[in-house]
């Protein structure tokens, strides 16, 4: 029973990493069809910079913290008004999903790139904001650090949820993202609950990655793998549901989790893919996408 709840712990733990993530694509997706694969860079960001500043640079950890989560903040900004707003509001660029695609894509390049440059190769993690032993419960144990991300998990995916549904700037979101134009004839400024969106998701995977890397650590090249699991979640949403991203991602670390623990730590990522994949082909509805008859 003691290794059955460990392992539950651990792939809870996991599974809030992946359902942050898979959280913030859902919610720039809903609004403005189009996948963040930038989103683990800015995870990277918030991690190996708040690392730098208050461990090299001897910053107070909330400047050390506050600078990166501005500074990803700025970089989306900047990234909406120099390419997005151009591309899919003026016309400037191409509209297809492949060229969309490639935006965030060669963003997540950029940011890799810079951050090999300016931070170097080796392994960072940001000072733990709860420092200390791991808490145990008779034979159970937790990282302190695992409960602050499963905690961030559930309440930013409780937030994205009630913004959608509760406010009416959610539902605004909502509309730009089901019909651009039809928005705009009512009033909707879609370009702005864009960039704002875009801003906000950033800012808050910049600190989901001060919280995370004291479990997990990040390097430059960290931010692909990231946003590749939180696609992989999000996709179990239909890439709209942030609520139902955070369900999907915490099943998802259970699973991975479990497959490791009884059958095989080496393959148990091979393992769960191929389970997902197994699963997608026998019930494709779980994706959250209706299929045609």
């Amino acid at each position: 029973m003691s290794n059955f709840g460990n392992l539950f712990l651990a792939g809870i733990t996991s599974g809030a990493i992946y359902a942050v993530f898979a959280a913030c694509l859902s919610i720039w997706f809903r609004v403005a069809n189009v996948l963040n694969l930038a989103v683990g860079d800015f995870a990277m960001i918030g991690a190996i910079g708040t690392a730098e500043l208050a461990q090299d640079a001897r910053l107070p950890l909330w400047l050390a913290i506050l600078i990166p989560l501005v500074a990803s903040g700025l970089i989306a900004w900047v990234f909406d008004w120099v390419v997005l707003h151009p591309a899919l509001d003026r016309g400037r660029g191409h509209s297809g999903i492949v060229s969309v695609f490639f935006y965030t894509f060669a963003l997540s390049f950029i940011l890799e790139g810079a951050a090999r440059i300016v931070f170097g190769t080796d392994v960072h993690a940001a000072p733990a904001l709860w420092p200390g032993n791991a808490l145990s419960f008779g034979s159970l144990h937790i990282e302190r650090a695992g409960i602050l991300v499963l905690g961030l998990a559930v309440v930013i995916g409780g937030l994205a949820a009630g913004y959608l549904y509760y406010t009416m700037a959610g539902k605004a979101a909502t509309a730009s993202g089901e019909s651009v134009v039809g928005s705009r004839v009512v009033g909707i400024n879609t370009h702005q609950l864009r960039r704002q969106i875009f801003v906000t998701t950033a800012v808050i995977a910049a600190l989901f990655g001060v919280v995370e890397s004291p479990l997990t650590g990040f390097t430059f090249s960290s931010g692909p793998t990231i946003s590749l699991i939180g696609v992989v979640a999000a996709g179990f949403a239909g890439f709209r549901r942030p609520g139902r991203a955070v369900v999907a991602g915490l099943l998802i670390g259970l699973a991975e989790s479990f497959l490791g623990g009884y059958l095989s730590t080496s393959y148990n990522e091979i393992l769960l893919y191929a389970v997902l994949a197994v699963l997608i082909m026998i019930r494709p509805g779980v994706l959250g996408i209706a299929t045609a008859h």
